[in-house]
């Protein structure tokens, strides 16, 4: 029947579907950063069975500490690939990450770099930019701590 195809219902039907889906990634984002932030101080090497990252399965798995193993205790579980472009991309982070700091804001500069970097690659791997959405908002408090630390 042609009234099974009303445009207000049927769009309205379409953007619900839409916000359904943005509310369970904004859930998920949101779970997953509880859990970076959350970590006790001592926790396995490799936590999951999965790259948090890319989610791939029965690859080999290292723990990547986020900060620098310098600034921080917190991991996470990545593949060997995203391990390496994480890695990577630390090397150019501020010079001061390759060396040990009492400086808290630093420190938490780092933590919060790596997370950066963590939501910028989860994006660049699921192509969902909810991700790099987060990893923008964040840039502004990184400078900040950074430009805060005094050593």
């Amino acid at each position: 029947m042609i009234t099974d195809y009303d445009p207000l219902i049927v769009l309205n039907e379409k953007i619900s579907t839409v916000n359904d889906k943005i509310q369970l990634e904004t859930t998920q984002a949101r779970k997953f950063l509880n859990e970076l932030f959350s970590q006790p101080h001592k926790v396995p090497y490799i936590r999951k069975k999965y790259c948090e990252v890319c989610l791939a399965r029965h690859v080999s798995f290292e723990g990547h500490h986020y900060s620098g193993i310098k600034h921080d205790h917190k991991q996470i579980t990545v593949c060997i690939p995203c391990h390496n472009t994480l890695t990577q991309r630390q090397t150019l982070w501020d010079s001061r990450w390759w060396s040990d700091t009492d400086s808290e804001f630093l420190k938490l500069s780092f933590l919060y770099r790596g997370v950066h970097d963590i939501l910028q690659l989860i994006s660049e791997k699921r192509q969902n930019s909810l991700y790099s959405d987060i990893a923008k908002s964040i840039i502004p408090v990184t400078s900040y701590l950074q430009n805060g630390a005094q050593n």
